[in-house]
This record gives C-alpha cells, structure tokens and sequence, in this order.
C-alpha cells in the first residue's frame, strides 16, 4: 500500500529541485546584487501579529493554519506563517527599527489552505522588502529588479499594475466603511450580482462608471483621466492618482511596458499604494505593492514600505532546463575490492578535493550515468575508465590523475 502525501503539498524529486534551486540562486544573486540582505523568519507567528493590526482580511484569516501553544505556558494562539511580508514588518520593528533604510529579501514557504482540491497548502516563494524608501524610484526599483531575476531566468514577463489608493479612494464614494471595501471590491470582481444590483439602485452612475473602469486597461498614465471623467477628483483620489501617476511616469522613463488594470488590485490587503502582477504566459508568478502603514501598525515607527514575491512552485513548473548550460564537475565511480573501503573512502574524498563529484560504488549502477569508473585494485593501483570511449589509464595516484585531467581540459 503506497502512503500518500498531505493534500494541498508537493514533493520535489531531483529534475525539479534542479528547477528550485536554479530559480533560487537567480534570485539571492540579483538580489544581492541590488544592495538587499537576506533575513529569515520562523515558520511559526502568533495570530495576533495578524489580527490585533488588521493585516490580513477575514477570508485570508480563515485561510491560515492556527492550533494553541500549550507548551509556551501562554496557552495562545499560533500560526504557520500565512505571508512573507508581515513577519520581515515585525522583524524589523524588533531588530532594526534603527535603520533608516533596509533593503531585507528572504526565501521561505507560506503556509495557507482553501476550498479548491488543487490549491497548494504549501507555497514557497522569494521575497524583496525595501523599508524606508517612499518615492517612486522604490516603487520602481522593485520592478525592475522583480523582472530582471525572471529575465536571468529566462521568462517573458508581463507586469499589470493597479493602486491601492485609488481603489480605496473610488470605493469610498460607493461605501464608507474601510474594512467593508476589500469584501467589496472582490464582490464585484465577482460578479456578485445582488451587491451589483444594490449598489447600481442606490448609485448608479457612481457604479456605472466603476465597470466602466474595470472593463478598461491603458498603458500610460494618461489612463488616469477616465478617473476624472468618470467620478470627478475628491482630494483622497487626487493624492492617490498623483502618487500613481509619479510611479507610471518613472516607468515610462526607463522604458519599462506595463498594463494598467485596476481590477488586479483584488486582495489588496494591507497595501496603500501601487500594486503590480507578474505573469508568464498568463500564468502569475510574482507580485507586490507598497504597504506604508504595515510597520506603524507592528509598533515601529512610521517608515513607508514595499516589496514583492515570486512564486517558486510556478516558476519551477515554467523554467525549461534545456536552456541552460549546466556546469557540472565530471562524475565519477569508485570501485573497490571486499577489504578497501578505507582506500575507497580516501580515494573518494581527494577527487572532491579536487571539485570533482565521487561516488563509492554501491549496488549495480548504471555506469553510463559517470562520466569516469575508478577501479582500485588488489595490487592498490587506480585504474581509469572514460565510459564514452573505453580508454583505461593507470596511475599510483590521485595527484597523477588529477594532472592528467587537468591537461586535458587545458588542452581543449
């Protein structure tokens, strides 16, 4: 009888791991690159990091994994992290409140369940937080380098991007209770045809001209106008509109293509300023937004914020490793007679000395999977096989091998 895995959880066999750790390492480069420093969190939160500042919606809350911490005397409640951001928040309101400027990025999985059978429980996903930065450039900053890592890997991205701010400021003139408009906006997203039919009897040209702008993408920042001529500027979507026409404008500058869509700002959460998606080939695999009010809110100082995530699980699905030139030491096998293993060992450890992979011959392997068979001898002798060509060599040492090796790799 097979065991099965959890439901909603993956396991990674090596060709994907290959994939994993490929997108991984393109990331922590790029962000490395970029000035940011990597930081990690626990798995596990206290739900009140996520309630007590109304970080996360009721229908994200009734999402999360929660059980109580008996064995922490405190008898309350815990969570198996459900987002990346709001901990690297708490993290630095408790360790690096002092900084003026934080460039942090991390790698960790999230932690989440829902009513669909193919949702993913278990999510993994690379995340950047710029902290102390409230300009466009940072808004701007963290696009770009979001599109570069899936550039390096590859990946023909496409960014849409909405705001917050608008969102809210549009949705105040049709509901005004704050918390009411995330519940809302996603009804009508939805398609929720009685909050329609409510909000349509009650304003219907406020609501007329809500559709109107969802149904309707641009590509510059003139698409801002359709506000004004669809709703008239209160001095809350005057500020918003400005703060997003500053970022457009910027991306414009440096000749980055984006879509505006207003509608893919659902599930806008705690953020209060731009919002963007990363798709490849219609698939999402990243995004983000400004989040000013989040640290304030964790009991820090009052510090703008932004960052993103890409998505591991569906960028291990779309990378294609036949694109890639894999540098990879030559393998080898090492045989040995009843009696040697201790030569075995030692054989094995001076070729990893020398970079290459060594594997002590266990079972029947398939020796076309090496790239070289080291046979030791009775006579204590180490002969070479190249499994390509079947030329044997023989040599007293591993220093001697070594050095033909190298000769002949320097003679290529």
């Amino acid at each position: 009888m097979t065991q099965e895995r959890c439901r909603g959880c993956r396991d990674l066999v090596p060709q994907e791991m290959l994939k994993f750790r490929l997108a991984e390492s393109v990331f922590i480069d790029t962000a490395l690159k970029w000035g940011y420093e990597e930081v990690r969190t626990p798995t596990l939160e206290y739900l009140h990091l996520f309630t007590a500042t109304g970080t996360l919606t009721p229908g994200m809350l009734g999402q999360v994994f929660s059980f109580l911490d008996w064995d922490g005397w405190s008898g309350e409640r815990v969570v198996m992290r459900p987002d990346g951001t709001i901990p690297i928040a708490r993290l630095y309101v408790d360790s690096m409140a002092g900084r003026d400027v934080a460039r942090l990025f991390y790698v960790v999985n999230v932690f989440r369940f829902g009513n669909e059978p193919a949702t993913g429980r278990e999510r993994w996903q690379c995340g950047a937080e710029l902290i102390g930065g409230n300009s466009a450039l940072a808004d701007v900053e963290l696009v770009r380098m979001s599109l570069e890592a899936l550039e390096l890997l590859g990946l023909e991205s496409r960014v849409k991007v909405s705001h917050s701010g608008v969102i809210q400021a549009v949705l105040a003139q049709l509901e005004p209770s704050t918390e009411s408009r995330h519940k809302l906006f996603d009804e009508i997203l939805d398609g929720n045809e009685s909050i329609m039919a409510r909000l349509a009897e009650a304003k219907p040209e406020l609501m007329a001209g809500l559709k109107t702008l969802l149904d309707v993408t641009g590509t510059s920042s003139a698409y801002l106008s359709n506000l004004r001529s669809l709703f008239g500027y209160s001095a809350e979507l005057e500020a918003a509109a400005a703060n997003f026409a500053s970022t457009l404008d910027m991306l414009d500058d440096i000749g980055l293509p984006y879509e505006i869509d207003l509608a893919s700002g659902r599930g806008f959460e705690y953020y209060t300023g731009i919002i963007f998606h990363l798709s490849v080939d219609g698939k999402t695999v990243g995004g983000g937004g400004r989040y000013d009010n989040l640290v304030e809110l964790m009991g820090g100082p009052a510090k703008p914020a932004a960052g993103y995530a890409l998505y591991l699980d569906e960028l291990t699905r779309l990378i294609d490793m036949g694109e890639y030139e894999m540098e990879e030491p030559d393998r080898f096998l090492v045989s040995f007679q009843p009696g040697d293993e201790a030569r075995a060992f030692a054989v094995a450890t001076d070729l990893r000395d020398a970079d290459y992979t060594a594997e002590i011959k266990l079972g029947d392997p398939d020796v076309m999977d090496y790239d070289w068979v080291l046979n030791i001898t009775d006579e204590g002798l180490l002969v070479l096989s190249d499994t390509e060509t079947d030329e044997e060599f023989e040599f007293e040492t591993v220093d001697e091998l070594v050095e033909m090796l190298g000769g002949e790799a320097s003679e290529e």
